[in-house]
């Protein structure tokens, strides 16, 4: 069995048609048609069912796809190992983030990082879908809130933060010392959408307090929402620790009692091999967020 018609399988899987499967492959339909027949003709067993103009896994696929994508994956590894070894640091690290503050925060690092490796192509894009992005193997590193255990990810905590309210200097709020949960009802707030995960956190926190809180603006960067508040459209709550680069725009970060927390953490498949620029930038990421 070789290689190519391993790829050719596992396109089908995905499609589960096999004329857009063979589009994709650029090659004929009768090709992998034929080359399908020459696999299931080895294992003994047929790997899908035909049945009218719809094509579904047998159980034996089901089984053969999870060792086709590990032996593809080993394949990678070794590609990706020797490439390393001969190429002084070149090659490419795709990190996928949350897209709201995170990958504001991460400018810093990513700029010492190139000048470490500057012949690594670096990919950093945000996702609201960072697990799956990092279990179809389109990225290298996920970094965003904490999962649940999973068995085929690595998962190393690196941080946690309180969250806080951020007002204009002018705010009627902002000679306060602490704000309380129910404070937070009674004023205007600009925040993420609901469906992004800084979002979700406040409102499952709020739900915990028994408040609902109110929106008159929401946008999907932090940029933007601190220039809300620089205008004094509204406050908003988010990390603490974004006080720093915003403390020039005239905005007070004020403490929020027994406040929300998000902890957060980089993962990635424990089947992959990780270059060294990949193993750096996790290290560094530890090392930027003080743990």
């Amino acid at each position: 069995m070789e290689i190519r018609q391993i790829q050719y399988f596992l396109m089908l899987c995905n499609e589960l048609h096999f004329t857009e499967a063979a589009e994709k492959l650029g090659i004929s339909q009768p090709t992998l048609s034929q080359q399908i027949r020459v696999i299931e003709n080895e294992l003994g067993t047929p790997l899908f069912d035909r049945i009218g103009k719809k094509t579904v896994m047998t159980e034996a696929g089901q089984l053969f796809r999870q060792y086709a994508l590990q032996m593809v994956q080993q394949l990678e590894n070794a590609k990706t190992a020797v490439t390393e070894l001969t190429s002084q640091n070149s090659g490419q690290l795709r990190v996928a983030v949350l897209p709201s503050d995170l990958d504001y925060r991460l400018t810093p690092l990513l700029i010492d990082f190139h000048r470490d490796f500057p012949k690594t192509r670096v990919q950093v894009i945000p996702s609201m879908d960072i697990t799956n992005m990092v279990l179809d193997n389109d990225v290298d590193i996920g970094v965003g809130l904490a999962i649940q255990p999973d068995s085929r990810l690595e998962r190393i905590p690196f941080y946690a933060e309180s969250y806080s309210l951020f007002v204009n200097e002018q705010h009627a709020f902002a000679k306060k010392e602490i704000v309380l949960a129910e404070d937070l009802s009674k004023i205007p707030l600009v925040m993420y959408p609901q469906g992004f995960s800084g979002r979700d956190l406040i409102d499952a926190w709020c739900a915990e307090q028994g408040l609902s809180i109110s929106t008159i603006l929401e946008t999907g960067t932090a940029t933007s929402l601190f220039q809300f508040v620089k205008e004094n459209i509204g406050a908003t709550i988010q990390p603490s620790q974004l006080i720093h680069p915003f403390q020039s725009m005239g905005i007070r970060a004020l403490p929020i009692k027994n406040s929300p927390t998000r902890k957060l953490e980089m993962f990635y498949r424990n089947d992959k091999y990780l270059n060294l620029a990949a193993k750096t930038f996790m290290e560094r990421m530890q090392a930027f967020f003080g743990t």
